[in-house]
């Protein structure tokens, strides 16, 4: 398993993380709990610090694995909501403002832990407290999506005024048409575009993979397959 050190909103609701290695992969479909590592869908702050965020979607934070989110789903049980109880706990935890069903939620919560006074979640015995935080993961959405490497492009070939060819790292030169199919398939962190009719690959905004491709030109490439 890959050890991850670093992650991105990148396309399509997509979420791409650098590995120590320097290898990127895409987490796509899926839920946002899954894509992010993130059980609990906890927001970007102190807890999170805390258990090694390494990066957010703007509205949630990424954690590296599951692990880390999980216990950071249990540390802001113990310590943010230690004094409420399930209904203000959903209140605060899951708003209305966020689109959430309150009174789905909260009956959720009690149905599953079996609590259904206004109990403080710090009085809850340990069977309790497990299936508290068992059933805010389930209505939160855990849900497995797929995992795809993004390969980097260091060079492009411009053939006049277009660029034909891209040298993938550890893939070699590709022609265009190939990297199309390749942006298609989430290998390559490039948006497809169209301009009369003819498709063509830039570099997507705020990317760390790939920069403006016009800086990776060379001149004088014998390229190919």
């Amino acid at each position: 398993m890959s050890n991850y050190i670093k992650a991105e909103l990148a396309l399509n609701h997509t979420v791409i993380y650098t590995d120590e290695s320097g290898r990127y992969f895409r987490f796509s479909a899926g839920t946002w709990s899954w894509r992010n590592n993130n059980p609990g869908n906890l927001v970007p702050g102190k807890v999170s610090g805390r258990h090694n965020q390494i990066g957010s979607t703007g509205k949630f934070a990424i954690f590296p694995d599951y692990e880390n989110g999980h216990l950071a789903l249990i540390d802001c049980l113990q310590t943010t909501y230690k004094n409420s109880s399930i209904d203000d706990l959903v209140k605060f935890y899951a708003p209305e403002k966020d689109g959430n069903n309150i009174k789905k939620y909260k009956k959720f919560l009690h149905d599953e832990t079996g609590v259904n006074d206004n109990k403080k979640v710090k009085d809850f015995t340990s069977i309790e407290f497990d299936k508290l935080w068992c059933a805010i993961e389930k209505i939160e959405g855990y849900k497995e999506g797929t995992i795809t490497e993004v390969f980097p492009v260091i060079q492009v070939y411009k053939n006049k005024h277009e660029i034909t060819d891209y040298n993938i790292k550890t893939m070699g030169w590709n022609a265009k048409q190939e990297c199309l199919k390749m942006a298609k398939q989430e290998m390559l962190d490039l948006v497809i575009c169209s301009h009369l009719g003819n498709d063509y690959l830039r570099a997507r905004s705020g990317s760390s993979i790939n920069g403006s491709l016009g800086n990776l030109v060379v001149k004088d490439k014998v390229v190919g397959k």
